[in-house]
């Protein structure tokens, strides 16, 4: 066993306790002092994977914007058990990627879409997004408060927003693809489903997405739509794996 590989089995095995324990009070005291965040980031490439996992569970806790393309990469690991913990991860980051009342004041913009409460979202993250102009994921909370209220416009530029502020938001993207998808922009629905997928391979629900428009790119070109034929442009957009 290699130095890299001593190295990984005691990071699983000095942190898997404190995890299995729920102690996050020590857990991040632990890492402050033994495992720094880029002790963590550089544990994300190593062969042992239960050490790429608890990477990714400490880095939901202590990550930052700027690790998010290096989590973003094990979204195309062939383990699927790892894709979750990364997916988890980005999220938790995206999610605390302000300060401590900005992440306060989203959370609670949240819970007011979870209970259906749409314009209050919005009034709520206008607020927010004033304060912090450049919280990526408060306009992609706004982008979805609006969509489920019907301003799919307003929508449709949150989710782009969001995209320039963070080009790695699958989920921003596929927001997107739902609402060009929702106003009859089929061929930028499928452009933008397309886009999420080579972020995060594993989405299956846009592949369900992408199969309906493209029937209805179909069925508008069977009835002789002029800007789509024979040729048209869902074509170059077939159902795969990547």
């Amino acid at each position: 066993m290699d130095q890299a590989d001593h190295r990984s089995a005691d990071f699983v095995k000095q942190l898997t306790p404190l995890i299995e324990q729920h102690d996050t009070e020590s857990l991040l005291a632990w890492l402050d002092r033994y495992w720094p965040r880029e002790s963590l980031l550089d544990m994300l490439s190593s062969d042992n994977g239960d050490a790429v996992k608890i990477a990714l569970v400490c880095l939901a806790f202590v990550g930052r914007m700027p690790d998010s393309p290096r989590v973003a990469r094990l979204l195309y690991s062939p383990d699927s058990a790892t894709i979750a913990y990364a997916e988890h991860t980005l999220w938790s980051i995206w999610f605390c990627s302000g300060n401590e009342a900005q992440n306060a004041g989203l959370m609670q913009a949240v819970g007011l879409i979870a209970h259906d409460r749409f314009e209050d979202a919005i009034e709520a993250l206008d607020a927010l997004i004033a304060k912090a102009p450049c919280f990526a994921e408060a306009y992609n909370q706004r982008a979805i408060a609006c969509f489920l209220a019907g301003e799919y416009e307003r929508a449709t530029e949150d989710c782009r927003q969001a995209l320039r502020l963070n080009p790695l938001h699958f989920g921003a993207m596929a927001g997107l693809g739902h609402c060009y998808a929702t106003c009859k922009r089929l061929l930028d629905a499928m452009g933008a489903y397309r886009a999420a997928l080579a972020i995060h391979p594993r989405l299956e629900g846009l592949r369900q997405s992408i199969q309906c428009v493209r029937e209805c790119l179909r069925r508008d070109a069977d009835q002789g739509d002029p800007l789509l034929t024979s040729e048209s442009t869902f074509d170059a957009y077939p159902l795969s794996e990547s």
